[in-house]
């Protein structure tokens, strides 16, 4: 009795380690297939942020290139674009921040800038700086992205100065431009933030930007 019952349990203890075996397979096969379908959405979620950003800059640059140029103030042109980033840097955090700004910038540098990584650094770094801002600030209050703004397109176009000084010199003084370019344009993107926000943060509320990507 005991050589008989002794194979069954062999058999016993083999089919239940195959089952457990194919119990285990099946539930990292479905984990892997979990992982997979993640990592397909949020790259498609990744490719859709960067073409709305892609799309948003070449409309936004269309824009300050024809119907801005009827709303020059005392010499001096607002950059939408500076203002698009750091709305879109001061929302989304300086996770993306960089990312909004290396791409603005470096579409900028290839359509209007004396060379490319002007506008693309001095992008990056205003970006950077609104998404750091936004942690100490409320996202959904109107004076916290305008302060941003004004404080950030000086340095913006400090960056801008000095990168053009440095390669080919410049034909004013640095004071001479801060006070005719660079406090009229800090003041001019202050008023156009009050207007402008509101959109980019509807738009972000609705996932207009990415539509499924958190």
């Amino acid at each position: 009795m005991v050589c008989c019952s002794r194979p069954l349990l062999y058999l016993l203890l083999t089919l239940t380690a195959w089952k457990k075996s194919l119990l285990w397979l099946n539930f990292h096969r479905k984990k892997k297939m979990k992982v997979k379908r993640w990592f397909l959405l949020r790259n498609k979620n990744h490719f859709t942020l960067y073409l709305s950003i892609i799309i948003s800059t070449i409309i936004i640059m269309v824009i300050q290139g024809s119907l801005m140029t009827f709303f020059i103030v005392s010499g001096v042109i607002p950059d939408l674009l500076l203002i698009m980033v750091v709305c879109l840097a001061f929302i989304w955090g300086d996770k993306r921040a960089i990312m909004i700004g290396i791409i603005a910038g470096f579409i900028q540098d290839v359509f209007w800038g004396p060379a490319i990584g002007f506008f693309c650094l001095a992008k990056m770094i205003a970006a950077l700086l609104a998404g750091l801002a936004s942690h100490e600030i409320y996202r959904d209050q109107i004076i916290g992205p305008m302060i941003t703004v004004f404080f950030v397109t000086f340095v913006h176009e400090i960056i801008v100065f000095s990168l053009t000084g440095f390669f080919w010199g410049n034909t004013f003084s640095f004071y001479f431009a801060l006070e005719k370019f660079f406090l009229p344009r800090a003041v001019y993107h202050f008023i156009l933030t009050m207007f402008l926000y509101p959109l980019f943060y509807r738009a972000e509320q609705h996932n207009f930007f990415y539509p499924s990507f958190k």
